[in-house]
Formats: C-alpha cells, structure tokens, sequence
C-alpha cells in the first residue's frame, strides 16, 4: 500500500512521459487486484494524477481503461469504475464528467448485479455535484425514477437517496 501511496509523488519528480511509459500500466493494474485495499488506494491515486498532470491526461490514458472497466465481467471491477468515477468527476469537471463519465454510469443502471446497480445511485448523487443542471434533469433523473423501481430494496433505498438530492 505504501508504494501505491507514494506514486502521484514518484509520478511528479519522473514527470508525465516516464510515468506513461514506466508506469502507468501498473497503476491501472491496481484497480483489478483482488484485495479491495489495493483497489481502494489506486482509486484514490487517479485524482492525485490528474490533478498533477491535467485532464487532456486523463481523457487519453485513464478514462478509456475505467470506462472499459464498466464492461467487465467481474462485478468487482465494475463496481471499482463507479468508485473511479466517483473520484474522477471532481478531478476532471463538469464537462469531461459530463460528455465521457456520465454514460459510463446511465449505462451501467441495468447491470444484473444489485450491488452495482446500488452503486449507480451512489455515483449518481457524488458526481451530481459537478454536473450542470440541464444534464441531471435531462438524463439523470429518469435513471434515478429507474433505479427507484428496482426489484432490489438497497438498489431503491439509495435511488431514493440519491431522489432527495434533487
């Protein structure tokens, strides 16, 4: 965990070119290991790489790999793209949150697992912060009145959170 921790700080003194080369792969590795701590911490990472090294960075090297990560067939690492989201969004603002994070997070609603599907919601509510209004009447709330419907009592009880906030 250490040195997962101490990687935006590597990162600045090896500069972006020698990250991307060297070591940006095993950092997005991270975000699939098996023991959440791990997960956790790399998430976390991602907004102190962006904020080091921007967010034309970011739209290029980390969020085509999170959003590839909504497809997985792991739920685990489904649920780790919404955490990625969740950190992302505030990193990279209301445009890029908009136009590239957003449809990760309407499309992953239906998942078949109800704890992602809980997730969604959660997401929902953290990135709303940085959305601009006409997105979250537009797209966000008919996935909340979705989600509200839910077969899954945690999949409502968040959506309904998550309902509140608007």
């Amino acid at each position: 965990l250490a040195i997962i921790e101490y990687m935006p700080l590597l990162a600045g003194q090896l500069g972006v070119e020698f990250f991307d080369d060297k070591l940006n792969s095993l950092c997005l590795t991270w975000l699939i290991d098996h023991v959440f701590a791990i997960r956790e911490a790399a998430t976390n990472n991602l907004k102190k790489l962006v904020e080091k090294f921007g967010t034309e960075w970011a739209q290029q090297k980390v969020i085509p790999k999170v959003v590839a990560m909504s497809h997985d067939q792991n739920y685990l690492h489904r649920m780790t793209c919404l955490f990625c989201i969740n950190v992302l969004a505030e990193a990279c603002g209301a445009d890029i949150t908009e136009r590239l994070l957003l449809p990760t997070v309407l499309g992953m609603a239906g998942d078949s697992v109800a704890n992602v599907r809980f997730n969604v919601a959660k997401t929902i509510l953290s990135i709303s912060r940085v959305l601009p209004a006409a997105a979250i009447q537009s797209q966000v709330r008919p996935c909340i009145e979705k989600l509200n419907t839910d077969s899954d009592f945690d999949v409502r009880y968040y959506a309904s959170e998550a309902a509140m906030a608007y």
